[in-house]
């Protein structure tokens, strides 16, 4: 039988792992944004599912990744999002850019 093991962060641990104020943290947990549980009067998070929604929050101009927890593993999908503005836009070529400057 394989063992294994967790490590567990407290509020204020976390919130140093993650960069961010524990009041923040906190926050964020109560509204279920991060994954933690409230045992008694102390959040308990466990440093993996800290990893997993860090990497989650990833930004590199293509859409965001959620990290799930399928069994053992861990599984990266793509939602599609919506955006406007920025290089996805089509660009306005330069006759729509004097018709909108009335040149």
């Amino acid at each position: 039988m394989e063992i294994i093991e967790h490590e567990t962060l407290d509020l204020h641990a976390a919130a140093t792992f993650l960069l961010v104020h524990w009041q923040t943290l906190r926050a964020k947990a109560k509204a279920g944004d991060i994954p933690a549980a409230k045992l008694g009067r102390r959040w308990v998070f466990l440093k993996a599912d800290l990893v997993s929604y860090l990497r989650s929050q990833y930004s590199y101009g293509r859409p965001r990744s959620q990290v799930q927890h399928i069994g053992d593993s861990l599984c990266c999908t793509n939602d599609p999002i919506r955006s406007s503005g920025g290089v996805i836009s089509q660009h306005l070529t330069e006759s729509e850019y004097n018709a909108l400057l009335k040149r």
